[in-house]
C-alpha cells in the first residue's frame, strides 16, 4: 500500500465507514449544535442501518482514503442526481452529486481532501459526467475556499436540518469537459 490509497467501500467495510462518518461530522460541526440535535442527526443520518441502505442505493459510490494504511476520510458520490431544487436548476447531464467529502482532523494538511476530489473527477470522467455539484454549509469558510479553488461556483441554496436546527447550504457546481 502506498502512503495514500483510495478504495471503494464494500459492505464488509461498514464499521469503518460508520466511524469515519460519525467522527468527521462531530469533529467538524459539533461546536455548532446542541448535543441533543447532534445526537439526533447522527442517529438519523449516520447509523449503521442508514449507511448500509445508502451503500445499496443505485448510483451511490463511497470511497475511503487511507493514509499510511489508516482510514483517514471518505467521499460519497451520487451518479445522475440533480440538485434538490431541480425544478429551478437543472444541470447539464450526465450529472453527479459530491454529497460528502470529509477527512479526519488528525489527517488534515496531508492533501487528502485534494486526493479525494481528484477521485471524484476520475469517477466523473469514467461515467462521462458533465456537471458535478455539492452542498456546503454557508459558514464553512474552509470548505468554501477549497471548492472555489477547485472551480466550483454558487448557484442556489437549500435548507439542511440537524436535529431541530435549520442551516443554509450553498449549492455549488462545476462544469466538466
Amino acid at each position: 500500500m502506498t502512503a495514500i490509497d483510495i478504495r471503494p467501500v464494500e459492505p464488509g467495510m461498514l464499521d469503518t465507514l460508520v466511524l469515519l462518518e460519525q467522527q468527521t461530522y462531530t469533529e467538524t460541526f459539533a461546536h455548532n449544535y446542541r448535543p441533543e440535535d447532534l445526537a439526533i442527526f447522527l442517529q438519523e443520518k449516520k447509523s449503521p442501518a442508514v449507511l448500509l441502505s445508502e451503500l445499496q442505493q443505485p448510483g451511490a459510490l463511497y470511497y475511503i482514503i487511507y493514509h499510511q494504511a489508516v482510514a483517514a476520510g471518505f467521499i460519497k458520490l451520487n451518479l445522475n442526481k440533480q440538485p434538490d431544487d431541480a425544478v429551478h436548476t437543472v444541470l447539464p447531464t450526465p450529472v453527479m452529486e459530491l454529497e460528502k467529502i470529509y477527512v479526519l482532523q488528525a489527517f488534515q494538511g496531508h492533501k487528502l481532501g485534494k486526493a479525494l476530489i481528484q477521485q471524484a473527477y476520475a469517477v466523473a470522467r469514467e461515467h462521462g459526467i458533465k456537471s458535478i455539484w455539492l452542498g456546503v454549509w454557508e459558514h464553512n469558510t474552509r470548505a468554501l475556499r477549497f471548492y472555489q479553488q477547485e472551480g466550483f461556483t454558487h448557484f442556489s441554496e437549500h435548507t439542511f436540518k440537524v436535529g431541530s436546527q435549520d442551516d443554509t447550504d450553498w449549492l455549488m457546481r462545476k462544469e466538466l469537459f
